[in-house]
């Protein structure tokens, strides 16, 4: 891999536990493009394990944007509290400073990503991500989707 973002995510993916076991309710058809500022890269679940790689994604569930300085945020990201993990990339959501504001297109339907298994995502990061998203506006996964396709 030429892209030091995306070898960064790589390896973070394939060694975190957080990252790990934040993946695990994932559909093997889930798959994410990532805007890195070196270029595309996306994320898959081929082989059951996430993986990132570069290129473009075709038909992604959704697309990131992923500033150098969150790809390092998000990469310092020690041990394996996926709670932990999680309102850490929450808080990059809502970051108000452009180098570090991870920004999310949403491409599928709802349809589509409750069968790619997110909502196990948000349910492994536990009642701390629960709580920490109640306290943020966020009071139900339908509202969460609806946030993040930029309704209110």
């Amino acid at each position: 891999m030429t892209d030091p973002s995306a070898e960064a995510l790589a390896r973070f993916f394939e060694t975190s536990p957080a990252a790990r076991k934040a993946t695990r309710p994932l559909a093997r058809d889930a798959r994410v493009a990532l805007s890195l500022q070196s270029g595309p890269a996306r994320f898959s679940m081929a082989g059951g394990e996430g993986r990132v790689e570069e290129g473009a994604e075709a038909d992604p569930d959704f697309t990131l944007t992923i500033p150098d300085e969150a790809v390092r945020q998000i990469t310092g990201i020690a041990g394996d509290d996926v709670g932990e993990f999680g309102i850490a990339f929450f808080k990059l959501l809502l970051a108000r400073e452009p180098e570090r504001r991870v920004r999310v297109h949403v491409n599928a339907s709802t349809a589509r990503l409750v069968s790619h298994g997110y909502l196990g995502v948000l349910a492994a990061g536990g009642a701390k991500v629960g709580w920490w998203l109640i306290k943020n506006g966020v009071r139900n996964p339908k509202a969460a989707i609806d946030r993040l396709r930029g309704g209110k």
